[in-house]
């Protein structure tokens, strides 16, 4: 880790596994003075640029205002091809098949002494984040644990982690359905999954997640899902207390809905491209669609810490 002095850019890191609810989460806290949430950072080389998928406002993201200002802040100009490659190349150093490594040596990325380079880079984007938005805090949902080690080597971030989690078999039983990814090149479809896998993934995922920020000494929330949707004022009001901003009423209508207005998300959730009324209402259509089969087995994989996080058999 770099010897930087105090830590002069904050970031909340949304951590946790895929199809859990964090673009809701995001759209939600973006609402909140002194926050902006940008999506998957991590994926800004790629997807942003190197592929020029569109920014949540509706903007492919080369041509998105708030992205070119921030790209010009932090680099003085859009960077090319060539400089993207490169961070993309950097970025997925920190991928899924480190899991195993970081559940044994938590807070050692790969190749750390060699990407100096690389968090120097991260330190100016969000900085620039920062200088664009006005905001106190840059709401990050890129979710993988090997992206939060990353983070972590810049003394220059201080980084908090929010990690949300949902139970194992509605996140199993999202994975598996055809969904289509408006997005993506070629018109394609959502990534899907065997129960089996998200199972044994959801597991991993979220004791790396838990395992990073306690033997790094991050300030660290977990937090519901289903609590964000049936007590959306409670459990924002504790994250927004993590984020260290002053606390915020994001208004609930009477119907239970929420307005989201544009934001300036970076890959996620197609949901992201929606703004207007969205209804707070729990998505448990895995309870009557989930074959029992698969039920049964996302369950057995995923007991131990399904049970801690508050999700019994049934």
């Amino acid at each position: 880790m770099r010897s930087d002095p105090t830590p002069t850019t904050r970031v909340l890191y949304l951590a946790g596994w895929g199809r859990s609810g964090s673009t809701l989460a995001e759209s939600l806290l973006d609402q909140v003075p002194g926050l902006v949430g940008v999506g998957e950072i991590k994926f800004l080389w790629e997807r942003g640029l190197l592929q020029n998928r569109r920014c949540s406002c509706g903007t492919p993201l080369r041509s998105c205002r708030f992205w070119v200002d921030v790209l010009g802040e932090a680099f003085g100009g859009m960077p090319d091809d060539a400089t993207a490659q490169a961070l993309d190349a950097a970025s997925r150093r920190f991928r899924t098949r480190h899991l195993p490594g970081l559940l044994l040596k938590p807070t050692s990325p790969p190749d750390a002494d060699r990407l100096l380079w690389y968090y120097e880079t991260l330190e100016r984007l969000y900085r620039a984040v920062a200088a664009v938005s006005g905001a106190q805090v840059i709401v990050d949902s890129s979710k993988f644990p090997s992206y939060l080690t990353a983070l972590l080597q810049s003394a220059a971030l201080d980084v908090r982690v929010a990690h949300i989690v949902r139970d194992p078999r509605a996140v199993a039983y999202s994975w598996q359905r055809h969904r289509h990814d408006p997005d993506a090149p070629g018109d394609a479809q959502m990534p899907r999954m065997h129960p089996g896998a998200t199972a044994l993934y959801w597991s991993a995922w979220n004791l790396a997640t838990e395992r990073i920020a306690r033997r790094s000494g991050l300030e660290y929330l977990r937090f519901r899902y289903e609590d964000l949707v049936r007590e959306p004022e409670a459990t924002l009001r504790r994250i927004t207390e993590l984020s260290g901003v002053p606390a915020a009423t994001v208004p609930v209508g009477e119907r239970g809905e929420v307005f989201v207005p544009r934001t300036h998300q970076v890959s996620g959730n197609p949901m992201r491209f929606h703004s207007g009324p969205v209804a707070l209402r729990l998505d448990d259509e895995w309870t009557t669609g989930m074959s029992t089969r698969h039920r049964y087995l996302t369950g057995a994989v995923t007991v131990p810490l399904r049970h801690r996080y508050g999700y019994k058999d049934g």
